[in-house]
């Protein structure tokens, strides 16, 4: 790796011997410490050739655990569009906020329909869109409720547990802005809880968002991964998305309207190749972390497709190139120098990465490091108090949109 090396000072510091009276002469103060910071040049990778719909709009990133999203690429209308039945997965992330499974095997509560319910239903089926059957006095779990919204895409089930939740599809709504905006999406309004409404509607860069946080929510993920599902009132009911477990897809909705066009949201677990950017070695096998193969979860979206087989055509070919971008390249070794501190005695004290450091890396985003040391302690004569595995600093690297920070420990080297 090439080296950048830039040195400041750094006041107040000495490894000057402290005087026995416990005060420093007045005649001698203590000698700054110099401290080079060390930033690694990480080379950059290929460039990517993401592959978006011809006909309708896409976005591609890299899902984190937090539910946060590195945007790779988007194509087509950047702007808010209508989304069809991806707004299930937003109404389901609001309930769950609102009332959370405990996990894959929680039930939840029970919702008892009535009246209202098979009001709903009768609306749903006098528009020509799909429902599933339901009966005034059924009792189903919230699970089972969000299994039906989300695999076979009923709109009566969505609005229904929607009300159930906050009362009133009024109140669903107010908490849902609410909800948006506590994530930060910002471009994303809703009308309703279904997406049979064309105001319900988001951008291909919010939705990149919904996908991150419904794969980060463990209960909704797993039944939004579900291919089929045995319910004790309709049976056996079986997952729209056909993607589910090819090429690692776990995930998340399908959707189609006369004026969404047909649109589908993914998320999938793909192993990552090690270290292959331009100027270092590697290879195109799995990256080993703690025995096990690196991988990263992609989240995409395609909407405005113009059948059902092109949003799983188009999905693919964007997971597909998407994956082929991806390495995993250490940026941080154990022990790594990033900086030295040294004193005009000629003590030396080095800062290095307190752990290892690897990230995925896509195509050819730029990888830039930025280092920042502190001061070293000293007593209360200004006496430098050097002590090994002490944090003097941090490196940040910033990935296209994502930060990685490791921290800098002291380590004392040789005079």
């Amino acid at each position: 790796m090439a080296l950048a090396m830039a040195a400041m000072l750094v006041s107040g510091c000495s490894d000057a011997s402290p005087d026995p009276s416990g005060t420093a002469a007045a005649d001698s103060p203590a000698p700054p410490l110099v401290a080079a910071t060390v930033a690694p040049s990480i080379p950059l990778g290929d460039p990517a050739d993401l592959q978006f719909p011809a006909v309708g709009d896409g976005a591609i990133g890299i899902a984190h655990a937090d539910g946060s999203v590195q945007v790779l690429g988007r194509g087509g209308d950047t702007g808010t569009v209508p989304i069809a039945s991806i707004t299930k997965v937003i109404t389901s992330l609001v309930v769950l906020d609102a009332h959370p499974l405990n996990g894959r095997d929680d039930q939840g509560p029970t919702l008892t329909l009535g009246q209202a319910d098979l009001d709903v239903t009768a609306e749903v089926e006098a528009e020509n869109q799909f429902a599933e059957p339901m009966y005034s006095g059924q009792q189903v779990t919230l699970h089972d409720a969000l299994a039906i919204t989300l695999l076979t895409s009923a709109n009566n089930y969505a609005e229904s547990v929607a009300r159930w939740a906050f009362g009133s599809e009024e109140a669903y709504l107010a908490a849902a802005r609410t909800w948006l905006t506590e994530h930060g999406l910002t471009q994303t309004t809703l009308a309703d809880a279904s997406g049979l409404d064309p105001g319900s509607a988001s951008s291909t860069a919010d939705l990149l968002r919904v996908a991150a946080l419904a794969h980060a929510n463990p209960a909704l993920l797993a039944i939004a991964g579900m291919s089929t599902y045995d319910q004790v009132d309709l049976g056996t009911i079986a997952n729209q998305n056909i993607l589910l477990g090819e090429g690692g897809v776990d995930g998340l909705k399908t959707g189609s309207t006369s004026y969404a066009g047909f649109t589908l949201l993914t998320s999938a677990v793909v192993p990552v190749g090690s270290g292959a950017v331009a100027g270092s070695a590697g290879s195109s096998t799995p990256a080993e972390v703690d025995g096990s193969a690196a991988s990263a979860t992609l989240v995409a979206v395609v909407l405005g497709t113009e059948s059902l087989d092109a949003r799983f055509a188009t999905t693919r070919a964007l997971l597909a190139s998407a994956e082929a971008g991806l390495k995993f390249v250490p940026l941080a070794t154990a022990g790594q120098v990033f900086g030295t501190y040294t004193s005009a005695s000629g003590a030396a004290y080095d800062a290095v990465a307190a752990d290892p450091l690897s990230a995925v890396v896509f195509g050819d985003t730029p990888v830039t490091p930025t280092v920042a040391l502190d001061a070293l302690p000293t007593d209360a004569a200004g006496a430098v108090v050097p002590a090994a595995g002490t944090v003097v600093g941090h490196t940040t690297f910033t990935v296209g949109t994502a930060t990685y920070d490791v921290p800098l420990t002291l380590a004392l080297s040789a005079e």
